[in-house]
């Protein structure tokens, strides 16, 4: 407690002479500032640079190179889109310590350019309130900009950062963008978050390359954006992977990993999956009531997909002569084996159970 009381007593006495009221600053900037004054920083000194040696830099970017083969040519785009005076883009690892960085000519003769360099860390406690530091400390975008920022020293930069989040929810990079001008803040967070996005898309893509990748979204404009929910789904119709959109899409309907398509969608996965391989857009429906517009995104399983499905989808003897009633009793029979549970099958198709015992023999 006493501890607690001396560091609110410090953080108003900083505010005073700095000339800031602690109600002008976001809660996310308070508690940083005050986790800084407990690790014992010194706003009105200068932050003691971090750097590593260049070997050890050079084998952290080694480590790092099959996510920065996808990283750079982003961060090379987010430059060309915010490009301005003083501005740069910086690329960090998950600790932040920054790997590469992009400039323009005046930045890199500023502060911002004498300080951010590949090899220096900025982390939260070493260099105090920043963008990037927040970044890894609350693992979500931020902005500090101007006197939000805890050393005096950077308190003329504004900083927009956003954490590259993989397909197992884990951060694994930030990218940060900086400027000494305190214009577009908004717009140059939403490109570097549209930026990390991208870049996650990327990284799921390579990942479940060997998988059925559906994109969906409750509007089917935004199908082609970085805004879709992505599934990995095997021959099987089990979902083996899905990105943060997806699971804030579909929360509160099941824990994602390793759950089957039918137990999230109403619809029916044998049902769907020839569309989806034929590129259709389909409308289908979670077991929420929610609908949402779904294609193809990736596949290299294609024939073992098929080959899953085909299993499960021939009729009974009794209703293979009629084209109405063998697609029917093809779905009855094929939800049946896809669940192995005739109660859910009647609820999922909303028949009988005595309509599926008859499919099945």
């Amino acid at each position: 407690m006493n501890n607690l009381n001396s560091a609110n007593k410090e953080f108003k006495n900083i505010l005073k002479k700095r000339n800031m009221l602690s109600d002008t600053m976001g809660e996310d900037i308070s508690e940083s500032w005050m986790r800084c004054i407990s690790t014992g920083l010194d706003p009105f000194k200068d932050p003691k640079q971090s750097l590593v040696s260049s070997v050890e830099l050079k084998q952290i970017k080694e480590k790092n190179e099959a996510l920065r083969k996808i990283v750079i040519p982003e961060i090379e785009l987010l430059y060309s889109q915010i490009a301005g005076t003083n501005f740069m883009v910086a690329y960090s690892d998950e600790n932040g310590l920054v790997l590469d960085t992009i400039y323009d000519k005046t930045c890199l003769q500023g502060d911002v350019g004498k300080s951010v360099i590949p090899g220096s860390i900025w982390a939260e406690k070493v260099c105090g309130t920043n963008g990037l530091g927040l970044s890894v400390e609350l693992k979500k975008p931020t902005i500090v900009s101007g006197k939000e920022h805890f050393f005096i020293a950077h308190e003329k930069i504004s900083c927009f950062a956003s954490p590259i989040i993989n397909y197992d929810g884990k951060t694994i990079g930030i990218i940060d963008a900086s400027t000494d001008s305190k214009s577009r803040e908004q717009h140059t967070l939403a490109l570097v978050k549209l930026a990390t996005r991208s870049i996650e898309t990327k990284l799921f893509i390579q990942k479940f390359s060997s998988e059925l990748i559906l994109s969906f979204h409750p509007r089917s404009e935004y199908l082609s954006t970085t805004s879709v929910g992505l599934l990995a789904i095997n021959g099987d119709g089990v979902v083996v992977g899905a990105n943060s959109n997806a699971k804030i899409m579909l929360h509160g309907l099941v824990d994602l990993k390793n759950e089957n398509f039918n137990n999230i969608f109403t619809n029916s996965f044998s049902s769907v999956v020839s569309d989806l391989l034929n590129n259709k857009i389909l409308k289908i429906t979670d077991h929420l009531g929610s609908s949402v517009f779904v294609v193809k995104s990736q596949n290299f399983k294609e024939n073992k997909i098929k080959e899953n499905v085909s299993k499960k989808t021939y009729a009974c003897k009794s209703c293979k002569d009629t084209k109405i009633k063998r697609e029917k009793c093809v779905l009855i029979r094929s939800t049946f084996l896809e669940t192995n549970n005739i109660s859910v099958a009647s609820r999922k198709l909303g028949v009988s159970r005595t309509t599926i015992y008859k499919h099945l023999n």
